[in-house]
């Protein structure tokens, strides 16, 4: 359970970014995935990116402290 817990707790914040892009991407157009270069594909990778190196800095940390 601590560890549903804790993945969840890392990863919501990266989660609520997603929302609200996609959010003001409903609203005002100017966040839309197709153009495939634009505001909205560079916002989304930067928030992959983000979520990825938060899961992979937390991993490798988990299995240093368990050895």
């Amino acid at each position: 359970m601590a560890v549903v817990k804790a993945f969840m707790i890392t990863s919501m914040p990266f989660v609520i970014a997603e929302a609200g892009t996609g959010m003001a991407s409903l609203l005002i157009g100017q966040l839309s995935i197709p153009p495939p270069i634009g505001v909205g594909t560079a916002i989304d990778v930067a928030i992959l990116v983000a979520g990825l190196s938060v899961a992979l800095v937390r991993t490798t940390r988990t299995r240093e402290s368990s050895t």
